[in-house]
């Protein structure tokens, strides 16, 4: 069983899913029948904040609103978060371009590594007030999860990865993806946003059966579209 997750770093949901999902994956009995595969969505792909606004004036110029209306709509957001453990500090939130975070993401051959340091990027983002479009900060977090320091300062200041991101971004406009998380079971069905934890493990339950081999009854036999008792 595969799961493809999109996601990009400075999506409050996309933190929420991957905890959700991450949960149900643990409940799930057949967790070592699954693979994941992380893919990179940018939200801002022109990102600028040249007016150096904080996290409730950028989402009011975003969003075309106002910045009271940007306070209670993080609140809420904050509220949801902390409902499943989370801490959402939005008055410390730094806005942030999330290309650089996408291209150490590219780096990890070992997905459990790489899922970690996702884990960490949004951590830094959301709760530690963070920019994680810079370089010390990713490579703190790369270091700590086993990435090369020179491999993370090339892949910084180059192209590198950039190809990876743009296939990511294109494969989610083939198929239709206009928002994020989304997951993609299988290569067949897709699940958007944060789904509750019991959604995930429910789609987990599904894929595996699914994948079970069929077993063919001894009792019944099936001729055109059509099927009937078996003959003696």
């Amino acid at each position: 069983m595969h799961i493809d997750i999109w996601l990009d770093f400075t999506c409050p949901f996309c933190y929420l899913g991957k905890v959700r999902f991450e949960q149900a994956l643990k409940k799930f009995k057949y967790r070592k029948d699954v693979t994941i595969t992380y893919k990179s969505y940018l939200l801002q792909p022109y990102f600028t904040n040249e007016e150096n606004l904080n996290s409730h004036e950028f989402l009011a110029k975003h969003k075309d609103i106002s910045v009271e209306e940007a306070i209670n709509l993080h609140q809420s957001v904050a509220q949801m978060a902390f409902e499943d453990g989370l801490l959402y500090d939005f008055e410390k939130q730094i806005p942030a371009s999330t290309i650089q975070a996408h291209k150490m993401m590219k780096l990890f051959d070992n997905s459990d590594d790489q899922s970690a340091f996702i884990g960490a990027i949004y951590e830094a983002y959301f709760s530690k007030g963070e920019d994680i479009s810079l370089l010390e900060v990713l490579l703190n977090y790369g270091l700590k999860y086993g990435l090369d320091q020179r491999r993370i300062e090339q892949a910084y200041l180059s192209n590198d990865n950039l190809d990876l991101i743009k296939q990511d971004i294109d494969q989610a406009s083939l198929i239709g993806v206009r928002g994020v998380p989304f997951f993609v079971a299988n290569q067949k069905y897709g699940m958007a946003g944060a789904q509750p934890m019991l959604a995930f493990y429910e789609m987990l339950e599904e894929l595996y059966y699914e994948s079970r081999p069929k077993k063919v009854s001894k009792t019944e036999f099936c001729v055109g579209e059509h099927c009937e008792r078996a003959k003696k």
